[in-house]
């Protein structure tokens, strides 16, 4: 047995040895080779564009005809091909052609029709287009982009505390910080500094309600300045016009462009009563008449003024309570933050 397979080495070593010098590599090489040849056949197989049957399912989006099954990709059922697959989600906004497609955890610009993607897949936030102007984010960068995806900014713009971006009548309310805010054009340029500490928007009055330093300022949308003053504030009313707040709480009223209504305004007057601590005849407390009112101011403050109707106090107050006829107490707090002081009827503070 021994010497039987000792031939047999002898008859393989012999052959190896007969074999020419290429057909041993190519067997030393061979599993090289077919793995080589498995792992490409694999990547084209991952890289060719995959098709599904030809059939209509999921939300038709686009002029095209393409449709978008929910969650997952956007086909053609022409061809049957997938042309964007690992869909997270599409935000279309109505009657819009480009999209916000969410993938991989990421945000860009679609077009709808083509289901090709305007602006690379890299950034953490978008909002829809308006204006003609799309904006996504990048960590506290804010990109403004055109419908054709190209950026506006060559840079990104810094941006904090604001939850949306969006263009209104071409412009855009961007706060830089937690006390600056300004106003970009389409362009991307500032057409009120972010040197604001308040820009609002005031879309059915079409205003912009601002405050720079110590002065209120009401704009239109060209910027003309309608109404200003060093106002404690200004409030846009949604009916009846500009509420202008002065420091010792007198309120005012202006039209929309600006121009004075009423020199004072109030909410409501209400009496104030006090206990007497007396009983009627049914044991029922007996409320008696101050000699003072409540006035409520447009933010629904309170303060007090006699009984013709001359103001004692500035509207501090979130209420006012008689402890006795010429003793009251005026709340600052609310529920359970209340607190307050002694005032008289005079409006003077009682120590």
């Amino acid at each position: 047995m021994k010497s039987l397979i000792l031939r047999l080495r002898a008859r393989i070593s012999a052959s190896w040895k007969a074999r020419s010098l290429t057909s041993r590599v190519l067997l030393v090489c061979l599993p090289v080779i077919l793995i080589a040849v498995g792992v490409s056949l694999c990547r084209s197989f991952r890289a060719a564009p995959k098709a599904i049957e030809r059939r209509l399912y999921g939300e038709e989006i686009g002029r095209n005809g393409l449709r978008y099954k929910h969650g997952a990709h956007i086909y053609n059922p022409e061809t049957g091909k997938i042309l964007v697959d690992s869909i997270e989600w599409l935000h279309i906004a109505p009657g819009d052609t480009i999209a916000i497609l969410a993938k991989n955890h990421r945000r860009a610009f679609i077009n709808l029709n083509t289901a090709e993607l305007l602006t690379p897949l890299d950034f953490d936030k978008a909002w829809q287009f308006a204006c003609d102007r799309g904006i996504m984010s990048r960590h506290d960068s804010l990109f403004i982009f055109r419908r054709d995806g190209s950026q506006v900014n060559a840079t990104g713009l810094t941006a904090r505390h604001q939850y949306e971006y969006l263009y209104y009548q071409n412009s855009l309310v961007l706060r830089v910080d937690y006390d600056h805010v300004g106003l970009l054009d389409t362009a991307g340029c500032w057409v009120l500094e972010p040197v604001y500490s308040k820009i609002e928007t005031c879309y059915n009055h079409r205003l912009y309600n601002t405050r720079l330093d110590d002065e209120c300022i009401v704009y239109d949308y060209n910027l003309k300045p309608v109404l200003r003053g060093a106002y404690k504030a200004i409030e846009v009313d949604w009916s009846e016009g500009l509420i202008a707040t002065e420091h010792n709480g007198i309120q005012r009223l202006f039209d929309y462009d600006g121009r004075l209504v009423y020199h004072v305004i109030y909410k409501r007057i209400e009496p104030l009563d006090y206990n007497t601590g007396r009983k009627d005849k049914d044991g029922d407390d007996i409320f008696e008449e101050t000699d003072c009112y409540i006035y409520v101011d447009y933010n629904g403050k309170r303060g007090l003024m006699d009984k013709h109707y001359h103001v004692l106090t500035p509207p501090l107050f979130y209420s006012i309570e008689a402890q006795t006829k010429h003793v009251f107490f005026a709340s600052f707090g609310e529920y359970s933050d209340r607190f307050g002081t002694l005032i008289d009827d005079h409006g003077k503070a009682l120590r």
